[in-house]
């Protein structure tokens, strides 16, 4: 008997312990890129990388630069390169006026065709690439509302146009 009490109580000690362990939630910007109708054209970044989006800002293109670096925004009186996702992925550049200026000191912003959500989950939310499916500018997938999101690895794409305009 006095085993069964014993047993009890550890079993109850051990469900708080787990219930007092808070998971982590992370909150993701979701965005799309390009005109696509079929879903497949949606995107994600962490929120803490959002410094600001931006509406009708004007875009001063620079020569001899890939065409997915779409030129120059002025913010505030600083220059912001603008990089174009659609274009550095081989598909049709966009048309729009829509930016997610980046929360960091290269001065970046993504054009963007709209703003969905900001969507909260676990951490362990992304299903990540296995080591056979790794991508250049993808940690892996987020499923919100049973479709499937691609997380942008923001810091890859800004350091592969870090390394294009310096070649120049």
């Amino acid at each position: 008997m006095s085993e069964e009490i014993i047993s009890l109580i550890k079993s109850d000690a051990h469900e708080k312990k787990e219930s007092q362990q808070i998971e982590k939630k992370a909150t993701w910007l979701i965005f799309t890129i390009g005109n696509q109708t079929d879903g497949k054209n949606l995107y994600a970044i962490p929120s803490g990388d959002v410094k600001e989006i931006l509406r009708d800002a004007s875009v001063f293109p620079l020569p001899f630069l890939p065409s997915y670096i779409n030129g120059v925004l002025n913010r505030y009186g600083d220059p912001y390169v603008v990089i174009d996702p659609a274009d550095l992925e081989g598909k049709e550049s966009q048309k729009s006026f829509l930016f997610i200026v980046l929360n960091d000191e290269s001065h970046t912003c993504f054009r963007i065709t709209d703003v969905k959500e900001f969507f909260t989950a676990s951490e362990n939310a992304v299903i990540r690439f296995s080591e056979a499916e790794t991508s250049e500018f993808y940690e892996g997938t987020l499923k919100v509302e049973g479709q499937d999101v691609w997380v942008l690895k923001v810091q890859a794409v800004i350091e592969k146009v870090g390394k294009e305009i310096a070649s120049i």
